[in-house]
């Protein structure tokens, strides 16, 4: 016999889990528990707590499941789920959260390159190179949050700027302003090391 088309495959395990069938919800844990866990892993940087928010973003995807509408991929709404549960984790762990409202930058800026650093040969040079990738990922770590959740998902995750944008809850163009904002931060901590003799160049790899 064929194979079933996959999608076809999901959306019949999604119908029967708005139904309350745990064990058809028990196939979409099986699916995509590892992208779930990579979302949390890197929030949480314990593997023991990234299980545990791992296991909180299925309990409220169960909860929640009947809201599904198909209007986006399933994916992208559970991808939501996650990062929304791993903010949430993040904000309470904070003893300053900020209130402002989220700008909308001006998206004139969104066909910024990303930034990616050629490492020469030499012991001096590669440790300069390996402090460099150290930098780059507290760097990353202390961008505002609406910054460093779009910058992850496009350069990390690889995640095309409209699926971005349906995880954030955003436009295309706050997405893309966001992301130049980001890497322009990182730019700047890249300074000191194009100063020390880094190859630095811009890398225009862009997923789009």
């Amino acid at each position: 016999m064929p194979e079933r088309d996959p999608k076809e495959l999901d959306l019949e395990k999604i119908r029967a889990s708005q139904a309350g069938d745990r064990e058809a919800f028990d196939y979409l844990i099986t699916k995509y528990k590892d992208v779930v866990y990579a979302v949390a892993f890197r929030f949480a940087k314990d593997p023991d707590l990234a299980l545990d928010l791992a296991q909180d973003v299925f309990i409220r995807a169960f909860k929640g499941i009947k809201s599904f509408k198909g209007r986006s991929r399933f994916s992208t709404w559970l991808y939501r789920i996650a990062m929304n549960t791993c903010i949430d984790y993040t904000r309470k762990q904070s003893r300053s959260v900020s209130s402002q409202a989220v700008p909308e930058e001006v998206a004139e800026y969104a066909d910024s390159e990303p930034v990616t650093v050629r490492r020469p040969g030499g012991p001096a040079k590669d440790a300069l190179a390996l402090e460099l990738g150290e930098q780059i990922q507290k760097a990353i770590d202390a961008l505002p949050e609406y910054h460093r959740t779009v910058f992850v998902l496009y350069e990390i995750d690889g995640m095309p700027y409209k699926d971005i944008a349906g995880v954030v809850g955003c436009s295309i163009g706050t997405v893309m302003s966001r992301l130049h904002y980001a890497r322009k931060k990182l730019r700047v901590m890249l300074e000191p090391y194009v100063d020390a003799g880094l190859d630095v160049t811009v890398d225009n790899t862009g997923n789009e």
